[in-house]
């Protein structure tokens, strides 16, 4: 599965005179396996400018053959002006220990659809 970027609107606007805004993130948009991780895109973008990733985590568990991934991230903003470049949030997670890499399905977001992981290279 190749990772999808879409442009979004930045994920908060930025934090201006009234100090940064610290905004949380659980939409996951994407996810991929890089050799034993499983990495995570979230929805939104950092500006470079404004944003900072502050925190970012992902967890996954296996149950009857599904590896269900989520997490969340967690992003500051401030500053008047915001460039509009859209670097990606992500997060990255171990396979759990034990799982058969070539029939598990790969599940975030509520899609028990996805590629077993090892069709599922970033």
């Amino acid at each position: 599965m190749r990772r999808v970027l879409s442009v979004f609107a930045l994920l908060a606007a930025c934090g201006g005179s009234s100090g940064p805004t610290v905004s949380t993130v659980t939409e996951i948009t994407d996810a991929c396996v890089d050799g034993a991780e499983i990495v995570v895109t979230f929805q939104g973008c950092l500006s470079s400018s404004c944003d900072t990733l502050t925190a970012s985590s992902c967890t996954a568990t296996e149950s009857g053959g599904v590896v269900e991934v989520t997490g969340e991230a967690t992003v500051t903003s401030e500053g008047e002006v915001c460039t509009a470049d859209c670097g990606i949030i992500e997060a990255r997670c171990a396979i759990p220990a034990g799982v058969d890499t070539s029939t598990a399905i790969l599940s975030f977001g509520g899609d028990d659809g996805g590629p077993v992981l090892d069709d599922a290279g970033c």
